[in-house]
């Protein structure tokens, strides 16, 4: 067995933002609902205020924010398609895969949203 204990350096977000973008990639906002992981709910459960703190904290670093995601209900994707769409943001989504019982492939997602990234 190898014990894989990678250190962990912290960034800021915008230097995150610069390292990725730099390197060809797009940011994420990962999950910004998930009650169970880390996300804004840590800080409000509601949605509009969510939208408020990546309005004026986040916005300009991220390329797209997760709608799609195994624990969010309609509401919660639908609130971020459309803070998505109003913000020119992709749109992304999974399963989650990272604890159990979540299946991988068992979220539902648009064939639109890979179109998003063949442009």
């Amino acid at each position: 067995m190898v014990k894989c204990d990678v250190p962990k350096y912290p960034l800021s977000l915008a230097e995150a933002s610069r390292l990725v973008r730099n390197a060809g990639g797009v940011l994420i906002h990962a999950h910004p609902n998930d009650p169970n992981g880390a996300s804004l709910v840590s800080i409000t459960p509601d949605l509009d205020e969510q939208a408020e703190i990546i309005e004026n904290y986040m916005l300009e670093y991220i390329d797209g924010v997760e709608c799609w995601h195994s624990r969010n209900d309609a509401k919660t994707t639908v609130f971020y398609i459309e803070f998505a769409k109003k913000h020119g943001l992709i749109m992304t989504g999974g399963s989650d895969y990272h604890q159990k019982p979540i299946i991988t492939g068992t979220v539902d997602i648009p064939d639109y949203v890979a179109e998003q990234f063949r442009r």
